[in-house]
């Protein structure tokens, strides 16, 4: 899944914030998630489909071109691992 530039920044906000300030939308670890939340996700999730069309073209359009600047590539893995350190 790409992460995008807005969970990264939240990504960091939580990162950087002391443990009683929590950021809106932002869970810590530990913390329980409603019920009724979790059937919504699910039910939303279910809708979605397996593959996006519009991201295989996006894709096959950046073969076709010169492909993502290595400051974008860079810019992802980043975001990515400041993510997945939330983990």
């Amino acid at each position: 899944m790409i992460i995008s530039e807005e969970q990264v920044r939240r990504a960091v906000e939580y990162l950087q914030t002391a443990e009683s300030d929590t950021p809106s939308g932002v869970s810590r670890p530990g913390e329980t998630v409603e019920t009724e939340l979790l059937a919504k996700v699910r039910d939303v999730l279910s809708l979605t489909p397996d593959l996006r069309v519009d991201r295989i073209e996006h894709a096959k359009a950046l073969l076709a071109g010169s492909g993502p600047s290595g400051a974008e590539v860079a810019d992802k893995i980043i975001g990515r691992e400041i993510s997945d350190s939330l983990r």
